[in-house]
């Protein structure tokens, strides 16, 4: 008894190493952490001459680290969902 796809081994082996490699990359992508919406604002002290301010401990912070002082004092207070993975976002 001969089976049809016999002299496609090849074919067949590629087909299969293919369809692995692209679950495995749909499975890595899907495990990511994501941020979900959240709209936060943040204010910066400045100086007459327009320098920024220190800070309580005596350092400026950039716009970045406010901002994300501000996503998390968001997160704690419960005013945004928090971070999860993508496939559950997929299902909703």
């Amino acid at each position: 008894m001969t089976f049809p796809w016999a002299g496609r081994a090849r074919l067949l082996l590629l087909g299969v190493c293919a369809f692995a490699v692209l679950v495995g990359a749909l499975g890595w992508y899907g495990a990511q952490t994501v941020s979900t919406d959240c709209l936060v604002a943040y204010s910066q002290v400045t100086g007459r001459d327009g320098a920024r301010l220190p800070d309580a401990n005596g350092r400026g912070l950039s716009d970045q680290e406010l901002i994300d002082r501000a996503y998390r004092r968001a997160l704690e207070t419960g005013q945004c969902d928090p971070p999860r993975t993508r496939w559950k976002q997929w299902l909703g």
